[in-house]
């Protein structure tokens, strides 16, 4: 088992914010997909597996990754693959991960600045959702992940103040939102509606809660 899993995507790592996140962080595994591995060169941390054809990488980072242990001792397990391929790079390494059967799952560099990239990456989430493996994609102003069934939100592990729940399926159903600034009962959101952006927690609240029958949502939560 991988246990808690750090996946650095090659889309855009903010390397001030990301430093400042995993600073009080620990993780059992570290892969790199493709060019995360110069993210994780510059974040100074030692990385278990890459995974990638390799050629968006800095050759000198290349280099030392392949030639080197770290202070902890870890010398990198290189997985190389063709760049003609039917996925996306965090997909393979996505699918990859979940077969080693990981607690949880953290992805950086997944939002990046290509849309087509983003959205493919959110999509790719159904898998560790149906595999019940949490995973969240986190950059500085955001954390996303994918629900199929109710939770409870607590304001202090809140990653920002915003909540916003987007339909991934067609429609979500029975949807009930109690302790929020915006409450509503037995709803049905539908792709193509934005009801359910912009939430926060209700004043005063310590906890709130989110009910649902079917469907699967998006869960973004946001700072200004």
């Amino acid at each position: 088992m991988f246990g808690r899993v750090l996946i650095i995507s090659g889309g855009v790592v903010d390397i001030e914010f990301a430093q400042s996140y995993l600073k009080d962080k620990e993780f059992d595994t570290v892969v790199c997909a493709d060019s995360g591995l110069d993210s994780a060169h510059q974040l100074g941390i030692p990385v278990h597996y890459a995974m990638g054809d390799f050629d968006s990488v800095s050759k000198e980072i290349l280099h030392s990754y392949q030639h080197r242990k770290t202070e902890e001792g870890i010398s990198t397990e290189f997985v190389s693959y063709p760049p003609e391929k039917d996925a996306t790079d965090t997909h393979i390494v996505l699918d990859w991960v979940v077969k080693q059967y990981p607690e949880e799952i953290i992805i950086l560099g997944a939002t990046g600045k290509r849309l087509d990239h983003f959205l493919a990456n959110v999509n790719i989430l159904m898998k560790t959702m149906l595999c019940e493996i949490p995973t969240y994609m986190i950059d500085k102003n955001n954390k996303l992940y994918l629900v199929n069934s109710s939770r409870v939100f607590r304001k202090e592990e809140l990653f920002g103040k915003y909540i916003s729940l987007l339909p991934l399926t067609e429609k979500v159903t029975g949807v009930c939102l109690r302790g929020f600034k915006y409450e509503i009962e037995n709803a049905v959101l539908t792709i193509g509606d934005s009801l359910g952006v912009s939430n926060e927690m209700g004043e005063g609240k310590e906890e709130a809660s989110l009910e649902m029958e079917s469907g699967v949502l998006i869960v973004v939560e946001s700072k200004d």
